[in-house]
């Protein structure tokens, strides 16, 4: 009887305690062949996968981008072989995992899976199939029937997360007042949400704010001199709607 080809996968992450796991899951089960790639190795983990039969590489959400986005490069050059790279991330926000999936990631998992979700999510990219977790999966199904908002609107929600009236959005945005308000309202309506505050709230949850542009955003601000009073109270609602 012939010993089935072990499938061999490349594990490069950027957390030791996670990327330990990982490799110590796959390593538990005969029918991977587990390679690593660490941070202060010399080679890239998808120049690895150039040289070895790598099936799956699995990454955090950084060099996972990055594998994805260069294996698909190769693709159109006929160099890569055939590698699909999943995700494992503590960060499962509906834009991350959008951005993954649209960067050419295969599969996504929270780093809170168990042991047989990261066994499952491996073989099944190794067949040539995707895999999300399944609240990710929900997550993300949930989030396509809402629209997304636009870069600007998304400049905007960032100031106003961080207390900015409409008038020191203009100001640090360079538009009109009235192009701010028309923009949070767009943005009330797209995020469902009745009050700045709610709208901000829904961002974050959903993972539309990075906070660190949001402590940047602030700290620039304050760097400017705003006055006091160009900010407001996270519960006041004085500028809800933008008429």
């Amino acid at each position: 009887m012939l010993t089935p080809t072990p499938i061999h996968v490349l594990v490069t992450h950027a957390e030791p305690m996670a990327h330990r796991g990982i490799v110590a899951t796959l390593h538990e089960d005969a029918r991977f062949l587990v390679c690593e790639q660490t941070p202060d190795n010399s080679h890239s983990p998808y120049a690895l996968g150039r040289n070895t039969p790598v099936r799956v590489i699995v990454a955090d959400l950084a060099a996972g981008i990055e594998a994805a986005q260069t294996l698909r490069q190769d693709r159109i050059h006929r160099l890569a072989p055939l590698a699909a790279v999943l995700v494992v991330s503590p960060v499962d926000s509906e834009m991350n995992v959008r951005r993954a999936l649209e960067h050419g990631v295969s599969g996504y998992l929270p780093q809170s899976c168990q042991p047989d979700q990261l066994i499952d999510a491996t073989l099944a990219l190794a067949r040539g199939q995707r895999y999300l977790e399944r609240s990710v999966a929900q997550r993300l199904a949930d989030a396509m029937t809402q629209d997304l908002p636009t870069p600007r609107e998304i400049d905007v929600l960032r100031l106003l997360s961080i207390g900015l009236c409409n008038k020191a959005i203009s100001s640090e945005l360079d538009i009109a007042v009235g192009t701010v308000k028309a923009h949070i309202k767009a943005l009330l309506q797209k995020l469902d949400a009745a009050t700045r505050t709610e709208a901000a709230d829904v961002a974050r949850r959903r993972g539309l704010l990075d906070p660190t542009d949001t402590d940047m955003a602030q700290s620039r601000s304050r760097r400017h001199g705003m006055r006091s009073g160009q900010f407001q109270e996270a519960s006041s609602e004085r500028e809800l709607s933008a008429a």
